[in-house]
């Protein structure tokens, strides 16, 4: 997400930078070697003496000084605890006055503008110092912390050099898991064929053995049994059955300013749907035509593996409401659907994008539901089928369980 980075106020200037100080002491030197007044040489020699030190001492300050910014976590949900740590090290046997300035987005610290974070000490030789803050993002999105503005100085405070560092942060906040219904979707074989014809079996059910067939896998082997027969037999198994859901989200329409809740919506409803997929073992995948940014891939292949369900949170925290191409244009780009696959097709209302919608999936052979937040006036339902397949966002939204 973008943001705005407002003016870093600079440190009050040192009365050893000023010219007419500076000319003064020179005068008052001048004068005093002139008269021979002790007192008023050795007083103006000290003040020159510190001033150039402290100037030495500025220049060396921010050699072998090291400062490490760490999250404990750069993923999360709204409402979790973001920890910021600032570790600083003075690898040097000069000791200096140090200053961190690290800007936060105005979602991170929740507030209506951005928040500095500044932590300012006094580092002894080879001494480090530890600084923490907690914040509760509690808004989706991609945040960028950094770069940090290191200044460092004398201890006097007289002079400092500022610098910034190179690294940068960034921090990904999922859309809010929120109470949903169950949808419920048509349940299909893997492959589709029943019984031992399948080509691939499920070794968990087991209804049967036969004689070991040469050229079959030894881990279909049933021991037990072959003992007891005296000869090799082997499983006979149930198809394997997984149920696969391609989620679908349009984004036409959204990038007007009133849908921007809705869309909202539309995002914590399709996270917490995927949840629980996940958890009853159903495959997920996503696509979409929205702009996605920092140029991750629009689609999500449908799979089981474990960085799945990260991967599709982390493209709907990426999700910006603005149109590309039909969804549908994405999906003939050389994505194929599986077979047996059922989708869920998300938008703002039923239009001409979702009657086009239904005419790819049922060529292909795959079912689809709707899901959009708002009804639509001008759209004719009664010219196809897309109305007892659509549910709205009120309908899978749960209430919210009392405190």
């Amino acid at each position: 997400m973008s943001r705005m980075r407002p003016p870093l106020l600079e440190a009050p200037s040192s009365v050893f930078l000023v010219f007419f100080v500076q000319a003064f002491m020179l005068l008052c030197l001048f004068i005093a070697l002139i008269y021979n007044v002790t007192e008023l040489t050795l007083f103006a020699l000290i003040v020159l003496a510190v001033g150039l030190i402290a100037y030495l001492w500025s220049r060396a300050s921010l050699n072998n000084v090291e400062c490490k910014i760490a999250l404990n976590r750069a993923r999360l949900f709204p409402g979790e605890k973001l920890k910021i740590g600032i570790r600083v090290i003075n690898s040097k046997l000069l000791p200096v006055l140090f200053k961190v300035d690290l800007f936060a987005p105005r979602a991170i610290v929740s507030s209506d503008t951005g928040q500095w974070i500044s932590e300012e000490t006094g580092l002894l030789w080879y001494q480090q110092a530890v600084f923490s803050r907690e914040f509760f993002p509690d808004r989706r999105g991609v945040y960028d912390l950094g770069p940090p503005i290191l200044r460092a100085g004398d201890l006097f405070g007289f002079y400092s050099r500022r610098t910034s560092a190179t690294e940068r942060f960034e921090v990904i906040v999922y859309p809010r898991i929120v109470n949903i219904r169950s949808v419920t979707l048509p349940k299909r074989e893997f492959f589709g064929i029943p019984g031992a014809k399948s080509p691939v079996e499920d070794p968990v059910f087991v209804f049967g053995t036969r004689d070991y067939q040469p050229g079959r896998p030894a881990r279909g082997i049933h021991w037990k049994a072959s003992a007891r027969h005296n000869r090799l037999q082997e499983k006979l198994c149930e198809p394997a059955e997984q149920e696969k859901v391609l989620f679908l989200l349009d984004v036409d329409q959204f990038e007007n300013e009133p849908a921007r809740e809705d869309f909202e919506r539309i995002l914590e409803v399709i996270a917490s749907l995927i949840l629980q997929m996940d958890r009853r073992g159903i495959a997920v995948g996503f696509a979409t035509n929205g702009k996605i940014l920092g140029g991750g891939p629009k689609i999500i292949p449908i799979s089981r593996s474990p960085l799945q369900v990260a991967a599709i949170l982390e493209t709907l925290a990426r999700m910006s409401a603005e149109k590309a191409a039909p969804v549908t244009d994405i999906l003939s780009r050389g994505f194929q659907i599986p077979w047996g696959t059922s989708s869920i097709y998300f938008s703002y209302q039923l239009s001409e994008q979702t009657r086009s919608a239904v005419a790819f999936m049922k060529h292909r052979n795959i079912s689809i539901r709707f899901a959009v937040a708002k009804k639509s006036n001008d759209f004719d339902m009664d010219r196809d089928s897309q109305e007892e397949d659509t549910i709205f966002l009120e309908s899978i939204l749960a209430p919210e369980s009392p405190k």
